[in-house]
């Protein structure tokens, strides 16, 4: 007895599987301004040196911050020098005003106030390179004789390298304010100043003279 075979029924299309959205793509934060990386700082990628992406790795950072910090270093020192000079434009201009409105005021010199103003930022600037000094002097001692985190070598290397900064901030600020000082001084009267100013430390140099051998002599007033 044969068995017929029926006919298959054609059924419901088997389902297509649907297509997978395509993945957001990351966005990069902008890197316009940022500050160009050094070739040796570059870390390579896949056996190649590639340009870093816009996040910086921490050596990066470093380095930018190290950047940043100099450029602010200078901003606050060349501000420094301008106030400097503004300061002592209005002292030269503030003090002659004073004096044309106040003719019962007189200088005790035979100096203007452009120099009167000269001879007190030297002076200034004596009594803090004298200060800078003693200071200096005592953390090289301590340095040498205190107790150190680093060796000896790198200590010494590390204040050398500061006295050498300080010795060329301090330079160059002392240079640009009493040259401005100095240049505001009426030429006629940069004779009476030079000489005016030997005077005066040849005074002081005398008299502290007295006053050291009056202390040393015995029976001498204490100092």
């Amino acid at each position: 007895m044969e068995v017929m075979e029926q006919p298959e029924t054609p059924g419901a299309p088997a389902p297509v599987p649907a297509t997978p959205a395509p993945a957001p793509k990351t966005e990069l934060p902008d890197p316009k301004g940022a500050l160009p990386i050094p070739d040796q700082f570059r870390l390579p990628f896949h056996g190649k040196m590639a340009t870093p992406t816009a996040v910086p790795s921490a050596t990066e950072r470093r380095f930018n911050l190290s950047i940043l910090q100099k450029r602010r270093r200078r901003r606050g020192f060349l501000i420094g020098l301008l106030s400097g000079q503004l300061l002592i434009l209005a002292m030269d201009f503030g003090g002659t005003w004073f004096l044309h409105t106040h003719p019962h005021v007189k200088l005790q010199a035979p100096i203007g106030v452009a120099a009167v103003v000269y001879l007190g930022m030297a002076i200034g600037g004596a009594v803090m390179i004298a200060a800078l000094a003693l200071i200096f002097s005592g953390l090289g001692l301590r340095a040498l004789f205190g107790r150190r985190t680093v060796g000896l070598a790198t200590a010494i290397g590390r204040g050398v390298q500061r006295v050498v900064q300080t010795t060329v901030v301090l330079g160059v600020s002392m240079a640009v304010i009493l040259g401005t000082a100095w240049f505001m001084i009426p030429g006629d009267e940069w004779m009476k100043t030079g000489e005016f100013a030997k005077t005066q430390g040849r005074k002081m140099v005398a008299a502290s003279m007295v006053r050291l051998k009056s202390i040393l002599k015995p029976g001498g007033p204490s100092p």
